[in-house]
């Protein structure tokens, strides 16, 4: 299902994605983080706002940056409202922040 808002991440993002997935295997998760990384998708595809919580706002670029979490993986994504765009700077599995 696609939004109002365009998601779209750089190159680094899908490496990490596809670490988070091998992490999430290795631990018996991956279902889970599958079915998470297509949850956080479509809530940035539909209510990014609403997603997660805030945590800056870059005035140099109009970008309100914040944070989402849906089990095993955490993102880290920021919403340019002007041209309703959603850049995911991170993804990774919870695992991997607590290294």
């Amino acid at each position: 299902m696609e939004g109002p808002y365009q998601v779209s991440n750089a190159g680094r993002v899908s490496d990490e994605l596809r670490d988070a997935f091998a992490q999430a295997e290795a631990k018996g998760l991956l279902p889970l983080a599958v079915r998470a990384a297509k949850w956080i998708v479509e809530e940035l595809e539909r209510t990014p706002k609403e997603f997660g919580e805030s945590r800056d706002f870059l005035t140099y670029a109009s970008i309100q940056m914040r944070i989402g979490f849906a089990a095993p993986l955490f993102a880290v994504f920021g919403i340019h409202e002007d041209s309703r765009t959603v850049f995911i700077r991170k993804i990774v599995t919870v695992h991997a922040l607590a290294r």
